[in-house]
């Protein structure tokens, strides 16, 4: 079998020490964290990944089966972790590249001080009365139907609604040209499972210690669902960012680096 490093096409920067490991969320790759990586290179050994079936993830780490769930996408960032030989090492997973990183920490919790969610949610179907997630059944289903009917469409109405108020013309193209960019038989079923899908019951068994950061204004995931995550994970914490959007790592990197900042290494993490 090829070395994990290449087939999800590993890329190390940064001058620093502790290693931090980067996971991009939904239809994105490694470079969605290029305005915020010159923030970060001078304290970090900085390890980018592009998910199998995303960027220039080798075309023989995708398996249709296995990369249709987010765990699939996990066992690799194990097997990633195991051929690194990653020990007290931070998690910086966007969206559902946080919920990797986590499900990925429950079966190597050695490997990681800390992790840190962005706009990641448990779950995004609402699940009344006590959980909201941001979305109604109808909602999705309509989402999902726009995905298989028209796929242009479909990456242009999302990334208008991911961006929110940060939406410029620039960004709208950008975002949307990164969707089109992943093969529609990858993008399909992963979003399926990732917007029906319902990892709240792991989070109890979760060890290591996190840190989610939201945007204060985010239509993708709604600030309730990043407060139930804080809720619900052991030894966490919560940053509200007074920002807009999903994806702050490509509209407000700065903002992003500043709340990172003081909270990622603290004293409890250093070994």
């Amino acid at each position: 079998m090829a070395d994990i490093r290449h087939l999800l096409n590993i890329t190390e920067h940064g001058r620093g020490e502790t290693p931090l490991l980067l996971i991009h969320g939904f239809g994105c790759d490694q470079t969605a964290w290029r305005r915020l990586l010159p923030y970060l290179e001078a304290d970090y050994r900085l390890i980018l990944v592009d998910l199998a079936g995303f960027g220039c993830a080798a075309p023989e780490a995708f398996d249709p089966e296995r990369h249709a769930t987010p765990a699939g996408h996990a066992e690799d960032i194990v097997a990633l972790c195991d051929a690194l030989s990653l020990e007290g090492a931070v998690m910086l997973g966007h969206s559902i590249g946080g919920t990797i990183g986590l499900l990925a920490s429950m079966a190597r919790p050695r490997a990681f001080r800390r992790l840190v969610m962005v706009c990641s949610s448990a779950r995004y179907l609402d699940d009344p009365p006590d959980y909201r997630g941001g979305y109604s059944h109808e909602q999705l289903d309509g989402l999902m139907q726009l995905m298989e009917q028209n796929y242009l469409d479909w990456a242009g109405t999302l990334s208008k609604v991911a961006l929110g108020d940060a939406a410029t013309g620039d960004r709208e193209h950008d975002l949307r040209e990164r969707f089109l960019a992943v093969e529609p038989q990858v993008l399909r079923p992963l979003a399926r499972s990732i917007f029906l899908g319902d990892t709240r019951r792991h989070l109890a068994e979760v060890s290591v210690p996190s840190l989610i950061v939201q945007t204060a204004r985010d239509a993708i995931v709604p600030l309730e669902a990043a407060e139930y995550l804080q809720a619900h994970l052991p030894e966490s914490e919560l940053a509200v960012m007074e920002s807009a959007g999903h994806y702050p790592q490509l509209t407000d990197p700065e903002l992003l680096a500043r709340t990172l900042q003081g909270r990622v290494t603290t004293r409890a993490d250093r070994p």
